[in-house]
């Protein structure tokens, strides 16, 4: 589903446990780079997901605690994208009530303040904004969008800011509105370089029977064409079965590592992250397994990651708890991995209460 709009109550409360019971670390992970470490952004972004409308607030969370610091309720955005530095992003809105996206850049103040978003000097997006990533400079950005109406064509696309050059592949199913042999099932992901996008996909037969699941990388310079033609798959399953499954991927700076979170177990839910070569896809380490009593975000095939510019942390969310009572907030837990150690801490905030349908986690970027 698409990032929904925030009440105004969203994650007031936070805490912050370390190495809880709930999360364990089963193998170190080698550092992804050479170098002293680098400490983790101050600040995340977030979009509330599964709220009606489609767009939520931007909202702002310290990184150590999950504490919300600030909430931006000028801003209904569809698409959230971090760049390197850990305090510009990129936002996508709607265009008043058409089917169109314009994107935007913002950047946060010392004390995580969102300042006013800028218009980036891209045309106007058609269609309804599936997914959106950027490279850490900002100068390439990643994005899903489907057509407007059931049957209307979607592509992936990424654009080039300095020379406007922008490249689409189509045949992609997107949110079964825009048809296609291969069906987008998450979030895009760009590596820092800009030279290779990532998404874990379903293979669709001529009937949209699901034939097969993986993740696939598709080369920014590929020329124009279909995503099955153009992408390869790196990690890949049989539908069905289809457990355990591929449910998202992130690429590292220069694109040699993907890292991955595995559904192992819908019923009492654990995933598992891990840190895989893009080359043969096969794990370089696991990183963290993740089991939880509460509802699993990843009853939807859903498993939500963020990487820091450093390639130095993970964020997941990956747990959800829900009260008998509509109007008490949800309380999702978010594990902050730190890659070269493998130590997990996990971050309890709270998700707006009340509504059709309640909210249903975050889309985080750092």
């Amino acid at each position: 589903g698409l990032p929904s709009q925030a009440g105004a109550s969203a994650g007031h409360g936070a805490a912050v446990t370390s190495a809880p019971v709930s999360a364990r670390a089963p193998v170190s992970a080698s550092a992804p780079r050479a170098g002293a470490r680098v400490a983790m952004p101050r600040f995340f972004a977030d979009l509330v997901l599964g709220e009606p409308g489609g767009q939520s607030q931007l909202q702002v969370r310290e990184s150590a605690t999950g504490r919300l610091v600030a909430q931006d309720r000028s801003v209904l955005a569809t698409g959230l994208a971090a760049l390197a530095d850990g305090r510009t992003f990129v936002i996508a809105e709607e265009v008043g009530q058409s089917c169109a996206t314009r994107l935007y850049r913002v950047r946060l103040n010392g004390r995580g303040q969102p300042g006013a978003l800028s218009p980036l000097p891209v045309p106007v997006l058609p269609g309804e904004l599936a997914s959106l990533t950027a490279s850490g400079n900002g100068n390439v950005l990643g994005y899903a969008i489907s057509g407007c109406s059931k049957g209307d064509p979607g592509y992936i696309g990424v654009i080039h800011l300095r020379s406007g050059r922008t490249t689409r592949w189509g045949d992609v199913s997107l949110g079964g509105v825009s048809p296609g042999n291969v069906a987008l099932n998450g979030e895009l992901s760009l590596s820092a370089n800009g030279r290779l996008l990532a998404f874990p996909a379903f293979g669709l037969a001529a009937n949209s029977t699901i034939t097969a699941h993986g993740v696939r990388m598709l080369p920014v310079n590929a020329p124009p064409g279909t995503i099955a033609q153009r992408s390869r798959i790196v990690r890949g399953s049989p539908y069905p079965p289809f457990r355990p499954l591929l449910a998202s991927a992130v690429l590292s700076p220069g694109g040699g590592t993907l890292y991955t979170c595995t559904i192992l177990r819908q019923a009492r839910h654990a995933v598992r992250l891990a840190a895989d070569r893009t080359s043969t896809g096969r794990r370089r380490s696991a990183l963290a397994r993740l089991t939880v009593t509460g509802l699993p975000l990843a009853a939807a095939y859903y498993c939500p990651m963020a990487l820091d510019g450093q390639a130095q942390h993970l964020l997941v969310p990956y747990s959800i708890r829900y009260s008998r009572n509509p109007e008490v907030a949800p309380r999702l837990r978010i594990a902050r991995v730190t890659i070269s150690t493998g130590r997990v801490a996990i971050l309890k905030v709270m998700l707006p209460a009340g509504g059709m349908q309640p909210a249903s986690g975050l889309l985080i970027a750092w």
